[in-house]
């Protein structure tokens, strides 16, 4: 089994997007990583967008590539981009939620750069990916 790997980070879309670009951008995504065994999750607010995407590491860092090299979206910024024991959003070829602006901020500035947690997670998740996990588990609960 190909080890697996996960990118987090964060982006702004230069032109604003409306639901139909949003879906359009989903339903690609969504095809492109089942094919590729990529999971994960994207939140957005407004033309601001989290994304954390996870799988073999060839396929991750060519989906990486492709976000870098997009003219569609400016001010990347990574949080997380380092190898994992299993993946968190496993459930999801893309999951998707709308946030409010300081949900996204919350998320942003949570800890991503610290390698422990006292959370019950793996001793080398990163606290920031801890938070979206805890948060994405909550989203999908409440809906």
């Amino acid at each position: 089994m190909p080890a697996l790997h996960s990118i987090v980070y964060t982006s702004t879309a230069v032109h604003p997007m409306n639901s139909g670009d949003l879906d359009a951008l989903l339903v690609d995504a969504r095809n492109f990583n089942r094919q590729n065994a990529i999971t994960g999750v994207l939140l957005h607010s407004g033309n601001n967008f989290m994304q954390c995407f996870e799988g073999p590491e060839d396929a991750v860092q060519q989906v990486y590539q492709r976000i870098l090299g997009s003219r569609k979206h400016t001010d990347v910024l990574e949080f997380m981009n380092l190898p994992i024991q299993k993946r968190t959003f496993s459930d999801w070829a893309m999951g998707s939620a709308t946030t409010t602006p300081s949900e996204l901020l919350a998320l942003s500035t949570a800890q991503w750069s610290q390698l422990t947690s006292e959370l019950t997670f793996s001793p080398f998740t990163p606290p920031g990916l801890a938070v979206l996990q805890v948060f994405w588990s909550m989203r999908q609960s409440s809906h």
